[in-house]
């Protein structure tokens, strides 16, 4: 469904506890709120958990909702998206600096850039981010696919592929500069797939 459907009547019968407007807001907005935090948190999971809390506090307040409500909802899932953000620091035991650095680039973007629209179909950043990944050299290609994608720590990739744990470190986080020089127009979707990186 249309975000242009939703208008100032349906806006007033929601403030009114009209569950049948609530309804036609949640099914017009919850792809597009949810494409939004995903281009600051890059985790689906999330993404959602954060948009359907937006939907529980806006009913909860629906008695001060005001026309019109799209810039409202969009700052309240940055909002959910910044508190994510920053719980991760507080939840995080020993924090690498390589993942306090993305961090702190997810909260920067956040609060400095407009939301991008212009990213809607995620299925085809996605696509250009993993064919970047399949152009970086094979070794470096290989320890970062294993890490990234199954999750692995550097230690087990080390012990797997014989190799130093340094040398995984490295190979990573060279993988990491490539992608941002060739991502640099995605950076904040290429994140999406770097989240995990626990240095």
């Amino acid at each position: 469904m249309s975000i242009k459907r939703i208008d100032e009547n349906v806006i007033q019968k929601i403030a009114k506890g009209e569950e049948k407007a609530f309804s036609l807001l949640y099914d017009c907005y919850y792809t597009y709120l949810n494409t939004v935090a995903l281009c600051y948190v890059f985790n689906r999971d999330v993404a959602n958990e954060i948009v359907n809390d937006v939907f529980i506090n806006v009913w909860h307040k629906r008695n001060t909702l005001a026309y019109p409500i799209h810039s409202y909802l969009v700052q309240s899932v940055k909002n959910g998206c910044l508190n994510y953000i920053r719980a991760q620091r507080t939840n995080e035991r020993v924090l690498g600096e390589h993942k306090k650095q993305m961090l702190d680039f997810q909260e920067e973007y956040i609060l400095s850039n407009p939301t991008p629209l212009q990213y809607v179909e995620t299925q085809e950043i996605e696509k250009e981010v993993r064919n970047a990944i399949e152009r970086l050299p094979e070794k470096c290609r290989i320890i970062f696919e294993q890490y990234l994608f199954s999750g692995k720590l550097p230690e087990d990739i080390a012990n797997e592929l014989c190799i130093n744990v340094s040398t995984v470190r490295v190979q990573i986080k060279n993988a990491m500069d490539k992608l941002k020089i060739s991502l640099n127009h995605l950076i904040c979707l290429f994140l999406f797939f770097s989240l995990s990186i626990t240095f």
